[in-house]
């Protein structure tokens, strides 16, 4: 298993890897994570949690937790990076909870305090009976109050994650903790929330984006269809370097459906029924089983949160160039938050948090959690850190 695991390594991370090296250090990222568990899953049925690597950090003690049964991850609360544990940050990440999404920000940040994961919990409900945002607060600040018991508190949140992080400094407050940061990375909001005058725009937007592209994907549909059999068992354009065995066998793997419905339509869906997460426009398919499940209810979660106002000071940093997916994240959020201190960072939605705009980020997210700066309540954006305009 040993050698499976290191070799499935190698392929996926494109690079030597011995049977003792730290994968996070080597540079393990999020998508070829997801294709390494993808990859292993099928070739012993047994399936990694994508935070994993952070708990075990190399392919033998990955091998040596699955002996022993110790692969479970009952952490709530990651320690992404070592520094001083007596002014942590505590950090949500976006989409089903992979914090290797986060690693290059985590990795560019100045910051000298320990950076701590918060991770999701497997409610394990059936899709009728969801768990809500609340249910998921409630374990994180009792997991955030056995690091450090009292306050000031520092939290970041990414997409989904920043909902999580506003809705945790929302009961922080309520039980008279004090907040020395909030930041919000361009947090969506589910589509039943956005006003009316936004969604359609971003309809017609999407509809005229998608009416463009038609005769371009014709075009490639015929070119498909003149492949040789032959051809068609090549390695994927994205296999990232995989076998050829192993990238027929994961293109093959249909484990869950495809996205059903357009976005148009996604607005009127009831998030308590089975088959919402495949309508979501962020449904991708395709997952081993204990992810999908994850990415069910993440959906779920999400479709039913609804926006209220937060009156406490926070930054919002929000990508330039946004998601084609969701509206505006500044004119969604504005109304909710009076308090906030808002800025952008270079990048789209996805890119905002990797390789050189994460060291953006970075610089803009350091400056505000340094001791020597005001008092969140007076925290403003800096002219270069681009204000955005009301």
């Amino acid at each position: 298993m040993l050698t499976t695991l290191t070799d499935l390594c190698r392929q996926t991370m494109r690079s030597a890897i011995a049977d003792d090296d730290d994968l996070v250090e080597r540079g393990l990222n999020a998508n070829r994570a997801l294709a390494l568990i993808r990859l292993f899953w099928l070739r012993t049925g047994i399936e990694l949690d994508v935070n994993i690597f952070y708990r075990h950090r190399t392919p033998r003690a990955i091998v040596d937790a699955i002996a022993q049964d110790r692969l479970q991850m009952d952490d709530k609360i990651l320690l992404l990076r070592a520094g001083d544990r007596a002014r942590p940050l505590f950090l949500f990440a976006g989409g089903v909870n992979c914090f290797l999404e986060t690693q290059d920000l985590v990795d560019a940040m100045a910051f000298d305090g320990a950076i701590y994961g918060i991770t999701l919990t497997d409610f394990g409900r059936p899709a009728s009976h969801p768990p809500e945002v609340a249910d998921e607060v409630a374990l994180a600040y009792r997991a955030l109050k056995e690091i450090q018991p009292v306050g000031p508190y520092r939290l970041a949140g990414y997409s989904f994650g920043g909902i999580l992080a506003l809705e945790l400094g929302r009961r922080l407050r309520a039980e008279g903790d004090g907040i020395d940061t909030l930041m919000l990375l361009d947090p969506p909001q589910n589509d039943h929330s956005w006003p009316w005058p936004l969604w359609a725009g971003l309809m017609r937007r999407t509809v005229m984006r998608q009416a463009r592209s038609v005769l371009a994907k014709l075009s490639a549909r015929m070119r498909r269809r003149r492949r040789s059999a032959e051809a068609s068992c090549e390695t994927p354009r994205d296999s990232g370097g995989l076998s050829l065995r192993d990238a027929v066998a994961a293109a093959a793997f249909r484990h869950s459906p495809p996205r059903r419905g357009h976005q148009f339509f996604f607005r009127f869906s009831d998030p308590r029924t089975p088959d919402y997460p495949l309508r979501a426009p962020q449904w991708a398919g395709d997952y081993v089983p204990g992810y999908d499940a994850r990415a069910r209810q993440l959906l779920q979660m999400k479709g039913l949160y609804r926006p209220r106002i937060y009156d406490g000071p926070l930054l919002f940093i929000a990508s330039t160039s946004g998601s084609p997916i969701d509206c505006d994240a500044v004119r969604i959020w504005k109304p909710y938050l009076p308090n906030a201190a808002w800025t952008v960072s270079s990048g789209n939605h996805l890119s905002m948090i990797v390789a050189r705009n994460a060291r953006k980020l970075a610089a803009l997210t350091d400056r505000h959690l340094q001791p020597a700066n005001a008092p969140s309540s007076d925290r403003q954006p800096s002219a270069d850190e681009g204000s955005v305009a009301a």
